[in-house]
Parts: C-alpha cells; structure tokens; sequence
C-alpha cells in the first residue's frame, strides 16, 4: 500500500470492517491461538498497538497508518498461529515418518550390548536395556553400573566409575570417528585400527581448556576426576594434544605399555608417562568384531615383562605408532626409512633426520613445483635412552610421520632428556 498524497484528506479514524478478507484472517488466527484469546483482552491488544503508533508516528501520517498497522498485525498474527499449528502437529507427522525411515548408521555411535553391577544406564535421562541405540549428542550415565557398547568391526566401549559417583560420557561425535566427551568416570575401549585417519577418541573439557586422547587402533583406558586425567595404554599408540579443527591430532605420542598422568588445565606442565607394565592397570577383554565377553576389572597388579614387552613402533594414523595387527599378503606393507648396511652409521640425530628426508622423498608426488618444508621433532626419552614421545612441530604429512617413525623410536639418545632435532627437506 503506498502513502496517500499530501492533498488527499486523512483519515482520523480506522473505518470499520477495512476489509473482510483481513477480518475473517483475524477471527480464523484468533480461534487457533492457544491459549485463548477473549474479546476484552484482544479489544486492549487493538488500543496499545494503536496508541504505539500513534506516539511514534507523525500528525498526518498517524491516521493513515493505522489500517495498515491492522493489516500487518493480523498477517503476523496468522504466520504465529500456522507456527503453533505446525508445532502441535508435528509430533504426529514424525512418529508416522519415524516407521518408514531408515537409521543412519553413520550417526550411530553404537549399541548396549550388557550392562553389569547393581545400579542401571542411562540414555539421556532414560533407563537404557541391552540392544539402547546411542547416537551423536545422546549423554551416556552408568550409575552403579557398567555400560558396555559395542560399534560393529569399529570399537568396543565400556563406560564405568571407579567411585560411587556416576560416570557420564556425551557422544560428541560420530561419524568416521567416535568422539566421546568424559565428563566423569572411566572409559575403556579397543579400537579396530583404520587405513587412515583416527578410529576413536575421547576428550576432556575443562571451563579454560580441551584435552584429546585420539588413537587409530589400540587398546586404552582413558580416566578422568575433576581435571585429573588418567590413561592407561596396553595396546598400540595414543596422541595427547589439543583437538584441530580438522584432520588428526597431532600432539604427544605415547607407544603401549604406558600409564600416563596429566592435569587438563595443564598438559605440558604435567604430563606423566611411566612404561613399566606393572603401573598399567590391566585391561578388561573388549572385541570389536565379535560378541563382547566382558569381565570385572582387575586393579592394577605386576605383570611378567617377559609377556609383556614395551612397544617402541609406530602406527600409521598419528605418527610414531606401533604396526598394525598382521597384513592379508596381498596388501602392500607401509614405507619405513631404509638403513644402508654398506655406510657407516650416522649418530642418532642425524640419522633421524635422514630418515624423515628418506621418507619423504619416497611419499612425495612428482611435480614442477619445489616444496621446502622446516618443522622441529621434539622426543622425550626415558631413564635407558629410549624415545618414550615424539612431536613434530609443525606437523608433517601422516604418511611421512609413520614412515620416519620406526628409525625415531629405534634410536638411543641421552637418558632423560628432552631432545630437539631441526628437520629441513625439499621435495
């Protein structure tokens, strides 16, 4: 509607019954509003709105205004109705969708398969029985009880607490990668190692920070009390930093069999790792490719060396990693820097940066664009010279991280120290 010309005469007074059309729109938007509407109420509503615009709008435009002020308001009110009637219908219309759509499987983040203990699981504030589907955003609750879930030839999960408060877990995501956020309590979980890129993590979230522990396949407990954060490895690889935007965490390597400590307010500062098998907590049996055969936990007790050896070789997902489980033969095996047994050995050092210069020359794709890449290799190594973590900063590509990872962790170094090695290569 457009503004009158100045030399027309002005309304002063809404004419009744504007229009019908405008009036049967009201009278149908009022009979669905809930709730209800009575004729004194909505007569005051009509007076304030109009009095509005009255105080706001100028002498001569005031008047002319308030037909149209009517009309906008009865479409306003007509769009609210339609919301409140497709919010009281929609409920109806999802359960009868809900029968014919399917489950995405990728958005699941798996199944209860057994509850154990004298209390119950919950599923976002709901009692959960064996076969619960969780999904991404759902809040996992074990109260007095053990949840153990299962995400078919991916990971078998449990979430317990070792104290009588219960242990909650939220499913932050889960898409290629299960991410669980540890609010309280223990998670523990074996991990089917993937081609790339990480099978499952769990984050811990303090009000001022964010700890990942990310593995690509592994057996690990991750514990958390406050912001004391436990993790107890007795298979594979874990990386302990901060979580990227995208791609793989890149952050503190620790290789199987460790028990590590740290506080999430501060990582760096804290961080504790201790290899000797006897301070890692023995593992409860989880299998990811098969029912799951549960058992109680048994506290931490010393275990024979001889059986369980320490681990010092890489996996593929995140750098310095053990190998994965045994290969079908036709697969070809992962690159590693290879040692010419005709040339003198180099010292520790530069023998590292020789391998990673190898492997990167063998991954790198031909191309007429040269590339110079300068990162730091950071290695924290034990009482014996052994390399206990590894951290390329800034982080090189995957691929070139495992395949250099076999000569970093097979080198001795100085006994306790923290050892810097500049890397530079071209490709």
């Amino acid at each position: 509607m457009s503004a009158p010309p100045d030399d027309e005469p002005m309304l002063t007074e809404p004419r009744e019954h504007e229009s019908p059309a405008i009036d049967a729109l009201v009278d149908e938007a009022r009979s669905d509003l809930q709730p209800a509407i009575d004729d004194a109420r909505w007569k005051a509503m009509e007076e304030r709105l109009f009095a509005r615009i009255d105080d706001e709008a100028p002498p001569r435009r005031r008047a002319w205004r308030r037909p149209r002020a009517l009309e906008i308001g009865a479409i306003v009110l007509a769009a609210a109705a339609a919301v409140a009637i497709v919010a009281r219908r929609e409920p109806s219309a999802e359960r009868d969708r809900s029968a014919v759509v399917q489950v995405d499987t990728a958005a699941v983040a798996g199944s209860l398969r057994a509850t154990e203990g004298p209390g119950e699981v919950r599923v976002s504030g709901v009692k959960a029985t064996q076969g619960h589907v969780l999904r991404a955003g759902d809040l996992l609750e074990a109260d007095r009880a053990r949840a153990v879930l299962e995400r078919p030839r991916r990971v078998a999960w449990l979430l317990e607490s070792d104290t009588a408060q219960a242990a909650r877990a939220r499913v932050k995501s889960a898409g290629d990668t299960l991410v669980l956020g540890l609010e309280d309590g223990a998670i523990e979980a074996q991990v089917t190692p993937v081609p790339a890129g990480e099978a499952f993590a769990v984050d811990v979230a303090t009000p001022s920070s964010l700890v990942r522990v990310a593995v690509h396949g592994t057996h690990l407990r991750v514990t958390r009390a406050g912001t004391r954060v436990v993790v107890d490895l007795t298979e594979g690889v874990v990386s302990i930093g901060a979580p990227p935007r995208i791609g793989t965490t890149y952050g503190t390597l620790v290789t199987a069999p460790a028990h590590v400590e740290f506080d999430a307010l501060d990582l760096q500062g804290t961080l504790r790792v201790d290899h000797a098998p006897a301070s890692v907590r023995a593992a409860v049996p989880l299998s990811p490719d098969s029912s799951i055969a549960s058992r109680p936990a048994a506290p931490p007790a010393p275990r024979d060396v001889k059986t369980a050896p320490p681990h010092r070789e890489p996996d593929h997902a995140i750098g310095a990693v053990r190998p994965p489980p045994p290969r079908p033969a036709h697969d070809d095996p992962p690159p590693i820097a290879k040692v010419d047994p005709t040339k003198p050995p180099l010292p520790p050092r530069e023998a590292i940066a020789a391998a990673v210069r190898q492997c990167a020359a063998s991954l790198s794709r031909s191309s007429d664009v040269r590339v110079t890449v300068t990162s730091t290799l950071r290695l924290k190594t034990g009482a014996s010279g052994d390399v206990e973590a590894a951290q390329f900063d800034p982080p090189l590509r995957p691929e070139i991280q495992a395949c250099a990872a076999q000569a970093i962790y097979d080198a001795k170094l100085d006994a306790g120290a923290t050892v810097t090695i500049p890397i530079e290569f071209s490709y």
